[in-house]
Order: structure tokens, then C-alpha cells, then sequence
């Protein structure tokens, strides 16, 4: 199996560094928009046996705009971005100021993040549902070509749990409309390439 994974294109609030989760359904802004369409451009979605969408606008969006409204979307809710809980909509600043010591270096929620925010998901219930996404994909398909259309902690969360044991402290966020390559012998998982940004 070849799987590609995309996060999806600009919103307001990627702009304005909010935090972003589940419970934030934002569209793209026109930026988004258009950089998901100039990156489409050099994109062939022809070939896929699937695609798989989380159904939060910004990823349905810009699976519209890559697959050029020419697939059939099949909606994952274990593909939804991690739920924030009380955190979702702050600006990042905010919560950085109030706690720094859940922010690694880059700027990214650390895991205790949930020791704080009420009703948060944490690392390791993120892995789960990711898990079991990419379980599924690998029963499912063995030769097939499969597009997956997703979200920051959840696209990196994938990665992470294939190669590192679901830790995902070492490995940056990818971009938006940024795209990773996976390609599966059996169960077994070869990094192509991460974060492959093509306009």
C-alpha cells in the first residue's frame, strides 16, 4: 500500500496562531484556498483507490480542492483533529503565557496540556484512534494507492506512532497542504518522504 497523507490548507485561525482542535470547525480562508489549488496544480489524485477525509471543513476543503471534486470522500471521524477541550480557540499565546510548561520548544502542546485543560484528549487517546485508523487502512488494502486528508497533531500523530512508538516530540508539525509519502510492505511501514509542499 502507498499511503499519502495531507494536511489541510490555511484557516483564519491557523493565521491569527489559535489552537485549533476538534471542536473548531474553521473553513480555509482564501489564502488557504488558493495555496491548496496552486499546490493541486502539480498533484495527481487520478490513481487513488480511496480517500479518506476527517469531516471538519478544512480538511473536507481541501480534499475538494486536491482531489478536484473528481473522488468519492469517506469520512473518518478518527481522522478529526485532537479535541483541545477548554483550550480550543484560545490564541496560543495565552495558554503559553499561562503555562509554559506544556509547550515544547517549537511551540507545540506538550502532553500534560490536559492537566490543564478540561475535557482535553490526550497524546495517548490521539494514538489510539490514529492506531486503529492505519489498522484498518492495512487489512483493507494491500497494492491500492490511499489518500488520507487530515489535521496537524493528527497527521503527525500517524507518523509518530508508525516509526516512533507514538511519540511525537522529535517530529515537527507538518505544513499546511504539506504531504507525506508512506509506502507499506504487508504491515511494514517505509518513510518516503515528510512534508512535501508543492507550490
Amino acid at each position: 500500500m502507498e499511503l499519502i497523507i495531507i494536511r489541510h490548507g490555511q484557516t483564519d485561525l491557523n493565521k491569527q496562531s489559535m489552537i485549533q482542535g476538534s471542536e473548531v470547525d474553521a473553513p480555509l480562508n482564501q489564502a488557504g484556498i488558493a495555496f491548496a489549488q496552486a499546490s493541486a496544480e502539480n498533484f495527481d489524485a487520478s490513481d487513488f483507490a480511496a480517500v479518506y477525509v476527517s469531516p471538519l471543513k478544512r480538511a473536507v476543503q481541501t480534499a475538494q480542492i486536491f482531489t478536484k471534486n473528481q473522488a468519492q470522500l469517506i469520512y473518518d471521524e478518527r481522522l478529526k483533529e485532537m479535541d483541545y477541550g477548554s483550550w480550543d480557540g484560545h490564541s496560543v499565546a495565552e495558554m503559553k503565557a499561562k503555562y509554559p510548561e506544556c509547550f515544547d520548544s517549537w511551540g507545540f502542546i506538550r502532553d500534560n496540556y490536559s492537566q490543564y485543560a478540561t475535557g482535553g484528549e490526550s497524546f495517548a487517546e490521539l494514538e489510539k484512534r490514529c492506531a486503529s485508523f492505519l489498522d484498518d487502512l492495512t487489512k483493507k488494502y494491500d497494492q491500492e494507492k490511499i489518500l488520507v486528508v487530515c489535521h496537524g497533531a493528527t497527521s503527525r500523530m500517524l507518523v509518530a506512532h508508525l516509526f516512533m512508538g507514538g511519540s511525537a516530540a522529535h517530529l515537527h508539525q507538518m505544513d499546511n497542504c504539506g504531504l507525506t509519502k508512506i509506502e507499506f510492505a504487508g504491515t511494514r511501514p517505509e518513510l518516503i518522504y515528510y512534508n512535501r509542499v508543492l507550490a
